[in-house]
């Protein structure tokens, strides 16, 4: 499934080292599952099922894969999700080298999550 107009002018648009690791990263997902349905929210591509599940954030020197059911993932990926929120958790990814076996396997875990137990999301 294409992306949608809005989500792919927010990575065409962005400059910078980082436009390729947020461009990696949205295609890992699209990859991987390409039933997600994909819209801009709070300014920032965001991947959805039964309820918000991924968004992809490019900063300076790092891109954050949000998860937003991270803290129920967290314990299985210690040192690799990172955050204290109640819900939303993050993975910082400096280089496309760091979208690697585990990194879909969180990936893969957060859309079964959904799939299962969605939490709805605020």
């Amino acid at each position: 499934m294409p992306m949608p107009k809005a989500v792919q002018t927010y990575f065409d648009e962005l400059d910078g080292p980082m436009k390729t690791v947020a461009v990696a990263m949205g295609d890992a997902i699209v990859a991987q599952h390409p039933g997600l349905k994909a819209t801009l929210a709070w300014g920032s591509p965001c991947w959805f099922g039964h309820e918000r599940i991924f968004s992809v954030i490019a900063h300076a020197r790092h891109c954050n894969l949000q998860l937003w059911s991270g803290a129920r993932l967290a314990e299985h990926y210690l040192g690799r999700i990172e955050g204290t929120g109640k819900q939303l958790r993050h993975v910082k990814i400096r280089s496309e080298s760091e979208i690697d076996d585990e990194l879909i396997d969180i990936i893969d875990r957060a859309v079964q999550l959904d799939d299962v137990d969605p939490v709805r999301v605020r």
